[in-house]
């Protein structure tokens, strides 16, 4: 429990999926992603999907890195579009790439955007240049990324001197206590929910931030923490996509009617909360196989964390993205994810 009376993601994970009414999960779905993940083994570690990424992120060197990370995903959320709408891009990428790219032309372009003096005051002009897309297609949800950069500006500049490295040093290498200081903090971050009458959270992109330090810097510096596996996967609208194309997901007859259709999600409705909850309890469930599994062979072959296995399915996604559209994922409005 991070914060009082709420239940922490693995919990809420395990509770919502006890209960739900509108998801199931398989056991042979799990038996087939954990096989799928093995065989991306290599050098003893499972091998992330390459999806050619690395010239739109700074180097780990960059004064400013730890901040870079930070601002990225505290603007980590809703980059979906309506089927027939116009997607937004920037250079060629979608969705958290484009966002990536954006920033990363921001910097090259002698923006401030890792500076929370400049960012927590940033204008509505201002930042329409930094998002300018390929097309005239806009970034979802504008107002609110620039609610949220004012948010976090200032909260960084009255409690933090300015720098989400303060926030790293106060964890002291805990990725519970990093996670705990960002939602008791940063509202914005604070992705909770009711369900059946018990308060749930699932901290998509609190828990990100953690992940994506320790990713970013290799598990060192920045990136060491000592308890970086109790943070759990991502709860978003993509990842469970590929977790109902490896079969580890169904939804009800009526839930999938409602994808196919393009309906929206609403926030904190119980189809929506059930998605994200049972993908991390089904995550959770693939890490135990994939250890079981390691175990048997016999190999010394590192097992991958929930995190691990999130980027796996993300980039996984992104890899295949055109057969992928043969399953409908679904779509809310929110800055949680």
């Amino acid at each position: 429990m991070l914060r009082k009376d709420v239940m922490s993601p693995v919990d809420s994970g395990k509770y919502i999926a006890d209960l739900a009414q509108y998801i199931k999960i398989h056991e042979e779905g799990i038996t087939k992603l954990s096989d799928e993940i093995l065989k991306s083994t290599k050098d003893k570690k499972i091998t992330i999907p390459e999806i050619g990424t690395s010239s739109i992120q700074p180097s780990k060197d960059h004064p400013r890195a730890v901040d870079w990370v930070f601002v990225v995903d505290a603007l980590n959320f809703c980059f979906w579009s309506k089927n027939k709408e116009e997607q937004w891009t920037v250079d060629g990428h979608t969705g958290y790439c484009a966002l990536e790219a954006a920033l990363c032309r921001a910097i090259k372009n002698g923006y401030d955007i890792t500076n929370p003096e400049y960012y927590s005051k940033i204008s509505s002009e201002d930042l329409r240049t930094l998002f300018k897309g390929d097309t005239d297609a806009e970034i979802p949800l504008f107002q609110e990324r620039i609610a949220v950069l004012h948010e976090v500006g200032s909260i960084l500049l009255e409690k933090y001197n300015g720098t989400f490295e303060t926030c790293v040093k106060e964890a002291k290498k805990s990725a519970a206590k990093l996670l705990s200081v960002v939602v008791e903090n940063f509202p914005c971050f604070r992705d909770e929910a009711t369900y059946k009458q018990r308060k749930v959270s699932l901290y998509k992109r609190a828990q990100i931030l953690v992940a994506d330090l320790w990713n970013f810097f290799g598990g060192t510096g920045w990136g060491e923490f000592n308890d970086i596996d109790v943070i759990t996967m991502f709860a978003d609208y993509r990842v469970p996509q590929v977790l109902v194309y490896f079969g580890v997901l169904s939804y009800s007859d009526e839930l999938m009617d409602k994808l196919r259709n393009d309906n929206l999600l609403p926030s904190g409705s119980e189809e929506e909360i059930e998605i994200r909850g049972c993908s991390i309890h089904a995550v959770e469930l693939l890490k135990k196989t994939l250890q079981e599994k390691i175990r048997d062979t016999g190999e010394n072959i590192e097992v991958p964390n929930s995190s691990l296995i999130d980027y796996f399915l993300w980039c996984y996604r992104r890899k295949h993205a055109q057969e992928m559209e043969k399953v409908p994922y679904h779509k809310t409005l929110g800055i949680f994810y």
